[in-house]
């Protein structure tokens, strides 16, 4: 009957209304396998979600039960690492407490020691002070004594030639005073003795005249009236002429006598200026040679103080420059024996520390003695001998060095063994759980979903929670599952929608 409905009514229909009828009958059902698709989808969407949560919270499960592991065996590795830095820091604090109390007592020698060297170096400084200026306290005494000698004999002889000069003028003086007192006596005995022969010849020469010119008396006298007047008369008209010529002839006696005067008193300072530019030749003379002397032989003390100064400061210099090497020398050789007393002490604390960790066949070699004259020295020399005696005692050193270097290499092997070990566990707990994970063995309680999960409608139920390798290939297999299904619906709703319009609009 509802076929026949069916039949009836598209035969009733136009056919607009049958194509409408047919598109609209095609929608409905392509709206109907949509939302079954729909509803489809959201299934599996919420399905695999549920998967996903299961996965992330046994994952989360997994790695908290992990870390705990690794954690503890963290902290039992930590906890031996702090007891190894504590034996450790330990050991370098004593170490260094022993390092520092050394260097305490150096710093303590090498400070005495300076303060020795420094006292040392004061008290010489000082003794050598002391007599470089004793030196030069008696060289200013001898030498502020040579200088007053030498004043008081310049004086002295200064003296004496101010007062030679004194006495010479003097004795000058008296003696032009004798000369001229002698000359005046003389002079007046000269004049009397012509005053008396002038006045003798004159009286025998009156005389003579007299007794030649009695007869003659007469006519001299006539004549000598004539002469008078004529002398008169002459002297009357030449008397202003013959007054001005005897002024002027008294001038000329008494210029002339003057000028002999003064000629004879130039001619005797002359003489004495000679003789006295003489004496002052003379004396400059000796002063210049006293002086000269004089100032080479204070020149010649300046030179030898001098040098004397020089001589004390190069000494001290040298005292100077041979105590600072000194010093420097004590100071590197104390330095060198204190690095070389830390470096004995190292070994020493580097034998006790290996000391511990020998084996007991290595104390076995300290008890073993060595028998030098066992050996055979035939073809060596003296020297050669010695020198294997003096190297022999190296021997149980060399022995403890061998016997660690072998053990080394035993502890090397057996390192490359347990390496080799630790590889190969490894490899089999990866390959423990990979068959594990892909097996689907039971895990433990710790590791399952305490949780209850919804029920799903699914083709066997797990007892177990999910992997993640399991997750993993479950997501794949329903995604390569899911994409079959896309194409497949895909297919057929090209096959019942468009392809039947199609095919009644060809068959109309």
């Amino acid at each position: 009957m509802g076929k026949k409905g069916k039949v009836n009514k598209l035969a009733k229909m136009s056919d607009e209304e049958r194509a409408r009828y047919l598109q609209h009958r095609a929608d409905m059902e392509e709206e109907a396998r949509r939302r079954k698709q729909e509803l489809i989808h959201r299934f599996i969407k919420n399905k695999l979600d549920k998967e996903e949560a299961y996965s992330r919270l046994n994952t989360a499960k997994i790695n908290q039960q992990w870390r705990f592991i690794l954690r503890k065996i963290k902290c039992k590795q930590m906890a031996m690492d702090i007891q190894n830095m504590m034996i450790s820091f330990n050991f370098l604090l004593e170490r260094k407490n022993r390092l520092l109390t050394a260097l305490t007592k150096a710093t303590n020698d090498s400070d005495e020691q300076h303060r020795r060297a420094f006292q040392a170096h004061t008290e010489n400084v000082s003794y050598f002070l002391n007599i470089g200026s004793q030196r030069l306290d008696k060289l200013q005494a001898e030498y502020d004594h040579q200088k007053n000698t030498l004043l008081e004999n310049w004086d002295k002889e200064e003296m004496e030639l101010v007062d030679g000069q004194d006495r010479a003028e003097f004795k000058l003086k008296l003696v032009a005073y004798i000369q001229d007192r002698d000359f005046q006596i003389l002079k007046k005995n000269i004049e009397t003795q012509r005053a008396t022969e002038k006045n003798d010849a004159r009286l025998e020469h009156e005389e003579e005249l007299r007794s030649f010119c009695a007869p003659k008396q007469l006519e001299i006298e006539m004549y000598w009236t004539k002469l008078r007047e004529v002398y008169r008369s002459y002297q009357e008209e030449h008397e202003p002429i013959m007054s001005h010529y005897h002024s002027l002839r008294e001038k000329d006696d008494f210029y002339q006598k003057e000028i002999a005067k003064n000629d004879y008193q130039i001619q005797l300072a002359s003489e004495n200026l000679m003789n006295l530019q003489h004496e002052w030749q003379k004396t400059t003379s000796t002063m210049t040679d006293k002086l000269t002397r004089m100032a080479s032989r204070k020149e010649e003390l300046a030179r030898k103080y001098l040098q004397m100064k020089k001589d004390s400061k190069l000494e001290s210099s040298k005292d100077s420059q041979d105590l600072n090497i000194m010093v420097n020398a004590s100071q590197d050789a104390i330095k060198h024996l204190e690095d070389m007393y830390d470096k004995v002490n190292k070994i020493l604390q580097l034998a006790e520390i290996c000391s511990k960790y020998e084996h007991e066949g290595d104390k076995l070699t300290e008890d073993a003695e060595y028998d030098i004259e066992s050996v055979d020295f035939e073809h060596l020399d003296k020297d050669m001998i010695n020198e294997c005696k003096e190297y022999s005692k190296m021997d149980k050193f060399l022995l403890k060095v061998n016997r660690a270097k072998v053990q080394t290499l035993c502890l090397k092997t057996e390192k490359a063994k347990l390496v080799k070990e630790n590889i190969q566990l490894k490899n089999y707990i990866k390959r423990y759980l990979t068959d594990l994970a892909l097996k689907g063995r039971d895990r433990p309680l710790s590791m399952k979903i305490r949780t209850e999960a919804p029920k799903v409608d699914a083709p066997k139920a797990l007892n177990r929670p999910v992997t993640c390798i399991e997750g993993a290939l479950s997501n794949a297999v329903q995604h390569e599952k899911r994409m079959r299904l896309i194409e497949r619906r895909n297919k057929d709703s090209d096959i019942r929608a468009y392809p039947r319009v199609q095919c009644w609009l060809q068959s109309a």
